[in-house]
């Protein structure tokens, strides 16, 4: 590699001009300086953007115009690869730190670049957002940072130094089987069957909702579950995906199916008027809320049917690496959720070994 070029400048009548090689050795001139002063300082500044260039070091000159935070998360957003739901999320919750904790254009840091930010001002933002949605909002902040680092626009991410706590776990809400019944009743027929269906599988609502009978095996006991509906769009599940599951149909579950009718102009299970599958926004509103009022019942999110299967299924004895399989998540997700609901768990765990350890010994002397 050549030497590092100095480059020179001189003096044109009342200016001064500044004279260096760019990176493919060609000789450039730039006039018009009021002093050597300016001239040596823009010299200096084109010589290491070409040494930069000539190092294949890309990062080094971006870092000579940092991004403002808006710029930043633009980019970000459109490199990333999710859901187009999980986009929009990831995009709403950026915007309190574009506009500030209350959203309305003050302490925010949308033409911020993002080498002024720091973990001082960040600590200060993240105390000012709303209670429960601060840990997330601030979470998509360190992500975002996290890739300026990645990407070696800043050396450091500021988001990173300032503690982020998880709130307090709340309540699950769940169903009991007669409240399943009365908000069943309060359904549109073609939809009477979620409730008891949905809180026996424990399937997300995106997989219930795009189910097609075909994946049910009412013989062999067991729903398929291949794809999911991200804003009325069917995806299917890719073959290494956790959510790619086979789960048991309850004969309770079975029989809300025997109950349900079938339209024989759709392959759709659950189908919206069009016979294609709905989505989740238009469906509580239109359904799953006015069911809930009409059936007197305390509100709760239609996420609620799956926490009643995780929670049914904790009483019955499940274990949660076999019930992390059966809903397709992890148990570590499953332990942060529902690991309340285990109090006896090492009750339990106990006695199975107990009970294991004294039927092997008893077979042992048996054999012997």
């Amino acid at each position: 590699m050549p030497a590092r070029q100095r480059g020179s400048t001189v003096r044109r009548g009342k200016t001064w001009a500044a004279r260096y090689r760019d990176a493919e050795g060609v000789q450039r001139l730039r006039g018009g300086f009021g002093s050597k002063t300016d001239a040596r300082a823009w010299l200096d500044s084109r010589v290491d953007d070409v040494e930069a260039l000539r190092r294949g070091d890309v990062a080094a000159l971006r870092r000579r115009s940092l991004p403002t935070l808006a710029e930043l998360v633009d980019e970000f957003t459109a490199q990333h690869v999710a859901e187009p739901s999980t986009i929009a999320s990831l995009e709403f919750r950026l915007r309190y730190a574009l506009e500030g904790p209350k959203l309305d254009g003050n302490a925010g840091w949308r033409d911020v670049t993002i080498d002024r930010l720091n973990a001082t001002e960040i600590g200060a933002w993240r105390k000012a957002l709303p209670g429960r949605s601060a840990f997330g909002i601030h979470k998509c902040l360190r992500q975002v940072l996290h890739y300026a680092v990645r990407a070696k626009l800043i050396d450091e991410n500021p988001a990173a130094l300032v503690p982020n706590p998880e709130p307090k776990r709340v309540e699950v809400k769940t169903f009991t089987i007669d409240e399943l019944e009365l908000a069943a009743a309060e359904l549109s027929p073609t939809f009477r069957a979620v409730p008891v269906f949905a809180a026996l599988t424990g399937l997300r609502p995106c997989e219930w909702m795009a189910l097609e009978r075909a994946d049910v095996d009412r013989q062999a006991g067991v729903v398929t579950v291949r794809r999911t509906v991200v804003e009325g769009v069917v995806k299917p599940y890719g073959k290494t995906e956790r959510s790619l599951r086979a789960v048991p149909l309850p004969a309770r579950a079975a029989q809300a199916l025997d109950e349900h009718p079938t339209r024989l102009d759709t392959r759709v299970l659950f189908p919206g008027a069009r016979g294609a599958p709905q989505a989740l926004s238009p469906w509580r509103h239109r359904e799953w809320n006015p069911a809930l009022r009409a059936a007197g019942l305390e509100h709760r999110s239609v996420y609620a049917l799956r926490h009643t299967y995780a929670s049914l299924s904790i009483a019955a004895g499940v274990s949660l690496f076999e019930l992390s399989r059966l809903m397709g998540t992890s148990p570590a997700m499953l332990d942060k959720t529902y690991g309340h609901l285990l109090p006896d768990a090492l009750d339990r765990a106990r006695s199975a070994l107990d009970v294991f350890i004294a039927n092997a010994a008893e077979a042992a002397e048996g054999g012997g």
